[in-house]
């Protein structure tokens, strides 16, 4: 399978969101199969802004203190190498107000960008 990945960066406001739309269009009229993902996308494959990793007793544990919320959490979690990935960001801007703050600052504390 031949894949290509184009990057496009530069300062904010400069146009890098216009010319990634332009760039996808030409290559759409030219046939190829395009996903355009721009900043801020919460179905980005590659941002891990608001996730989460948990290893499966401790996801275990998560579950077993918030047990009223368990369908919820498990339907969000992604098996990943020994344990789970937990998107919360998505998850809440998707459950919003059903999904209660003290269990997102739960979440937040294992966030992956907190463990580097």
């Amino acid at each position: 399978m031949d894949r290509r990945l184009i990057l496009i960066e530069g300062l904010p406001g400069s146009g890098k969101s216009t010319v990634a739309k332009m760039v996808s269009e030409i290559l759409i009229g030219q046939g190829k199969e395009v996903q355009l993902f721009q900043e801020g996308n919460l179905d980005h494959p590659a941002d891990y802004e608001g996730v989460s990793f948990y290893y499966a007793g401790d996801f275990e544990a998560l579950l077993g203190t918030h047990e009223d919320y368990r369908e919820v959490l498990e339907s969000n979690a992604i098996a990943y190498d020994q344990g789970f990935l937990i998107p919360y960001r998505k998850m809440k801007e998707q459950w919003g107000i059903e999904v209660p703050d003290h269990i997102v600052q739960d979440i937040f504390r294992r966030d992956l960008r907190n463990s580097f």
